[in-house]
């Protein structure tokens, strides 16, 4: 089977559908009814008599019908006792797994935090690969936030698509098709830099991509009002990680399509940056390659210069991702941003320190990790800070060039990598990197199994604030 690139629109069309009023007299209404009596004073006095009558075990996420010899379905939604303590993402997100299908609306008025949030879990579980078919409506309810939730959830299908999509359909060439129709939706600009400049100014990306039958290449976009301030997004773009001639284990390799998460996770939030007219001027960069094997493949103890002017010893090819991050890390400090945001598939350390849901995030700057620590809590899309720990900078030390891709022993492996960015980016540019997995092994509420967009929303947040307070 052929997938074709992904379009911005069709996800924005499908996220929109998930709210329609239907005209229908079947819609079913549900009932949120809290563990705390005080909670449900806005229910129907019926509703709260078959509540007090007919439930004797209160269990959160639990749905209880009704009615059901009338033609209109009508539920409780147990909340409020220890699982889900209020009607959130989470709640939004389980309701709409354990519902029956059909169109639904909600009875009542919630207040507009607590409302935006179950849609925009309820939105969450609607996700398929390939799929554009709607079988569960949550009608937009007066006080819903309907373009939030629709710009959040069409951010995160796009992302998670362009994961999912197998990498025979989704290399760089596919990548950049779904690049520029990302751009002519949002009318923006685009340099799609590749062939000689490539070669001669990014020699980094060069030597990641060039072992492949698809061009390294990196990807260019621009919108925004030149007054506004400037902020940089960069996504890795490995479409597929063989490891190169350090050639990975069987069992890592499987699902190395993902490894250019970082890239569909920058353009998901370029996305929600875009369609929420934040007041900044946006240039997204996204290095995309094929980390691939052949003659002309890097080999581990090479030395290759970098944009930078820093050379590099090749330690390990499958440390690829950080080769093509410091070309576009010191390609874009050079236009003098207020903020420079990467997200990447970086180090499995990541992953062994933090486990798949929690991406790491690196910053010298107290005021970023502090802004990013209280976001991330309150925005049910966490983050965790690990340190840029300059003691263990010695570890990348080379005996044949200014630095080597990795350290020389096991320890600290996302520390080192993020140490190893570091050198490209200057002390006192605004920066902060994310090593994220940008992939679900199990499904989850909210995270269907398969590619997955972590923190987009947290640092979406982040972006609002920080711009306003410069």
């Amino acid at each position: 089977m052929v997938y074709t690139e992904p379009h911005i629109k069709d996800f924005v069309k499908f996220s929109e559908k998930l709210f329609f009023k239907h005209k229908n007299k079947n819609t079913g209404l549900i009932y949120f009814v809290s563990f705390k009596d005080i909670s449900n004073k806005h229910l129907p006095r019926e509703i709260l008599q078959y509540y007090k009558t007919s439930v004797t075990n209160h269990k959160d996420g639990h749905i209880i019908y009704f009615n059901k010899k009338n033609k209109v379905n009508e539920c409780l939604v147990l909340y409020g006792k220890d699982k889900y303590k209020s009607i959130s993402l989470c709640l939004g997100s389980i309701t709409a797994r354990k519902i029956d299908e059909g169109s639904w609306k909600i009875y009542g008025k919630i207040n507009n935090r607590n409302i935006n949030e179950f849609f925009l879990g309820w939105g969450l579980e609607q996700y398929k690969f390939n799929n554009f078919k709607v079988i569960k409506y949550l009608e937009a309810t007066d006080n819903l936030n309907i373009r939030d939730v629709v710009n959040k959830l069409s951010a995160i299908f796009y992302g998670k698509e362009l994961i999912n999509i197998p990498s025979l359909d989704m290399g760089p060439e596919a990548l950049e098709k779904s690049f520029i129709n990302f751009a002519d939706y949002h009318n923006a600009e685009i340099n799609l830099i590749k062939g000689s400049i490539i070669k001669d100014k990014f020699p980094l990306i060069y030597a990641v991509g060039k072992a492949s039958v698809e061009d390294p290449r990196l990807l260019e976009l621009n919108i925004g009002n030149k007054k506004h301030p400037l902020v940089i997004v960069i996504g890795k773009g490995v479409c597929f990680d063989t490891g190169g001639l350090d050639l990975k284990p069987s069992q890592y390799m499987r699902n190395m399509k993902k490894d250019m998460g970082g890239a569909a996770s920058i353009l998901s939030l370029a996305h929600l940056v875009i369609a929420s007219k934040l007041k900044i001027r946006l240039k997204v960069l996204i290095p995309t390659v094929n980390n691939d094997i052949g003659p002309s493949a890097m080999r581990p103890g090479d030395v290759y210069n970098s944009r930078a002017g820093i050379t590099v010893e090749i330690g390990n090819t499958d440390a690829e991702g950080r080769l093509i991050l410091a070309d576009t890390l010191y390609y874009a400090d050079n236009f003098k941003p207020k903020l420079i945001v990467d997200f990447a598939t970086l180090t499995g350390a990541a992953r062994v320190a933090l486990g798949p849901d929690l991406p790491a995030f690196f910053t010298h700057h107290e005021d970023i990790a502090t802004m990013l620590n209280n976001i991330s809590k309150n925005e049910e899309d966490p983050l965790w800070r690990m340190p840029l720990y300059s003691p263990y900078s010695p570890w990348l030390d080379s005996e044949v060039a200014d630095t080597n891709n990795i350290s020389q022993g096991s320890h600290a492996g996302s520390i080192t990598a993020a140490l190893f960015l570091n050198k490209f980016v200057k002390p006192k540019t605004k920066w902060v990197h994310l090593d994220t997995y940008a992939w679900s092994d199990t499904n989850k509420p909210g995270h269907s199994k398969g590619g997955d967009i972590l923190a987009v929303r947290s640092i979406f947040k982040f972006i609002q604030n920080y711009i306003n307070n410069l």
